[in-house]
């Protein structure tokens, strides 16, 4: 397909008010969040109103009185929390038989939460727990009931990946009741040849640790030789799988306990297949997402992990990790937290709100963060005043880049250095999700139909199916394969390109579904200076948005809306077939609105 034909078609889909998802996969579950949200992590009604919470996403109080507060306060939804591995004194007080709840490596031993081992009760660690032990799920049961008679409108799990976590660094999965299960998986998924080839000619009674100790695998070296073992791929598969199946079903039945739609957001990176597997379940991510605090610089990482949220159509409320609150803690970096603040939010997503947040180093262990409320407040304050600016807009997208989850779960086709060089350069890109066994979405031809340029890793382990979508790109003309600064250079002219300053972000973004709503493009400022834990600020600059970015809209008024400054005209004019704009002052994060 010519260049120009495809950006015509790119537009006419943008102005038909049409929302296709990029994958065959799963619908937006109920009440996604808003792109205006304010989200918390922990509970606090005393800062309901300085922030505008809207949404508490995470360790909410089980106490319905309290919810309907909130509610009345203007939380308009309200998660409650169940751990997966950190309520171990709730589980030690539900059974004096915890041990029988405890996850096995492949020594045996039941083991602890490594994050976790300053703590202690009755004397002992944290205990890793099973999600495959009938006494853990009887006692996650006891605490669903618990949760959903508070009467929240969500449910949030942490550590939702229960005995899937330890398997690939801790040598974990080895109890009685995964070794169980893992016999029924043998029976039901690999051929009767195939476990005769490695000697196993009747599973009744087939104990998978015994095998590999028989083999001479000891507990030292289990790690070290994991991935090579007979049935690894397949034990570690078995393991995913089942919890993931375990997670739905918990959602299911705090549906039919709560007797009404409850939403569903989990703990996870979203930066690797196992962690992925969950999406298609979900109504949002609400997680823990590595900033590297420790570099002092706007990161990178997060917005991969946004631009894969919009690629499985998931919302993402982020956090950053223990480590990177102990390091803000430690040298109070507020500004630094505020440039994390407004990239979630010019990427689609959101920071939550970092009035308390947990700290982890091994020096200290657990430790608190109370961000002062004087430093970051009018920052989510902003947001919430900009809703019409936020709420329903989508990224502008004529380049979509693959990301194949077969490949991945072979270490290879890692395209998150293709994603963070497109948003250096200020491409206008997506993401597409190639799906698998473990993760339920698939390219839709349709979908990428409208998108002028299809990027690929050069490692991929596509299906046929998915292979063939990609071969109808390639036969339009419109599939590149990454091949580093040729690729790029490539795609330079699908970039808002800022001239006279250097570290600017820009993201076009857009209503689909409403052609006269205005454009807003979101320049944030990733010249922070980490010393003085202040933003340089940008003066007197351009930006040129190609005319093809705006389709037939006319663009009659610019004006520049940022934190703490009253909103300003901006001027613009055309140049080169491009809209050209001048932004006079950017400190943090300014969205210009472009309205007819």
């Amino acid at each position: 397909m010519p260049r120009t034909t495809a950006r015509l078609a790119l537009f006419l889909f943008f102005l038909c008010g049409a929302v296709l998802a990029l994958s065959a996969g799963p619908a937006a579950a109920e009440h996604a969040l808003r792109r205006s949200d304010v989200v918390f992590m922990y509970d606090n009604p005393a800062m309901y109103e300085p922030y505008g919470c809207t949404v508490l996403g995470w360790a909410g109080r089980t106490d319905r009185d309290h919810i309907r507060q909130a509610r009345d306060a203007g939380v308009r939804l309200f998660a409650v929390s169940v751990g997966f591995l950190t309520e171990f004194r709730r589980v030690m007080d539900f059974t004096d038989d915890y041990l029988e709840a405890a996850c096995r490596n492949f020594a045996g031993e039941p083991f602890h939460v490594p994050w976790l081992v300053d703590h202690e009760y009755r004397g002992e660690q944290p205990y890793w727990w099973c999600t495959n032990s009938p006494l853990y799920r009887k006692y996650l049961d006891h605490r669903l009931d618990q949760a959903m008679a508070a009467e929240p409108t969500g449910l949030h799990i942490d550590d939702y990946r229960g005995s899937a976590g330890p398997v690939t660094w801790r040598s974990g999965g080895f109890c009685r009741h995964c070794l169980a299960g893992f016999r029924e998986y043998l029976a039901e998924n690999v051929p009767a040849e195939r476990l005769a080839e490695l000697g196993i000619d009747d599973l009744e009674g087939f104990d998978y640790r015994q095998f590999l100790l028989d083999m001479g695998v000891t507990p030292e070296d289990y790690n070290h030789r994991r991935s090579g073992l007979p049935l690894a791929a397949e034990f570690l598969d078995y393991h995913v799988r089942t919890v993931t199946a375990y997670v739905a079903d918990y959602h299911r039945r705090a549906k039919e306990v709560r007797g009404q739609p409850v939403t569903l957001a989990v703990n996870s990176h979203v930066n690797s297949p196992e962690n992925l597997a969950i999406a298609p379940h979900l109504s949002y991510f609400c997680c823990e997402v590595h900033h590297g605090a420790a570099q002092r610089e706007v990161p990178w990482h997060p917005v991969y992990v946004y631009k894969l949220g919009d690629g499985l159509d998931r919302p993402v409320a982020a956090t950053a990790g223990g480590y990177d609150w102990a390091y803000i803690k430690e040298h109070d970096l507020t500004g630094l937290v505020r440039t994390w603040t407004a990239l979630s939010y010019a990427f689609g997503h959101r920071l939550m709100a970092p009035h308390r947040q947990w700290c982890h180093t091994p020096e200290r262990g657990t430790h608190w963060y109370d961000g002062p409320t004087e430093e970051y407040a009018w920052l989510h304050r902003f947001v919430r005043q900009q809703e019409r600016l936020l709420d329903d807009y989508e990224a502008v997208a004529p380049v979509a880049v693959v990301y194949d989850n077969a490949a991945r779960r072979r270490g290879r086709g890692d395209v998150e250095p293709i994603v963070t060089a497109l948003a250096q350069r200020n491409v206008a890109f997506t993401t597409a999700v190639a799906g698998d066994a473990w993760l339920d979405y698939l390219l839709c031809e349709e979908a990428l139909a409208r998108f002028e340029w299809v990027v690929v890793h050069p490692e991929r382990n596509l299906d046929d199916d998915q292979q063939g979508v990609l071969d109808t790109v390639a036969a339009d003309g419109r599939l590149l394969e990454f091949a580093g600064e040729e690729t790029l250079a490539a795609l330079d002219g699908l970039a808002v390109a800022i001239e006279g300053a250097d570290d600017v972000l820009a993201v076009l973004r857009e209503k689909p579904a409403d052609p006269s709503a205005p454009l807003v493009l979101h320049l944030v400022n990733r010249r922070y200076d980490g010393e003085r834990d202040a933003m340089v600020p940008q003066e007197d600059f351009t930006v040129r948005i190609p005319a093809a970015f705006l389709g037939e809209r006319q663009v009659g008024t610019a004006t520049a809306h940022a934190p703490r400054e009253a909103p300003i005209a901006l001027e613009t004019g055309r140049r080169d077939d491009s809209l050209v704009i001048s932004i006079p002052h950017l400190d943090l994060w300014t969205m210009v609105e472009l309205a007819p």
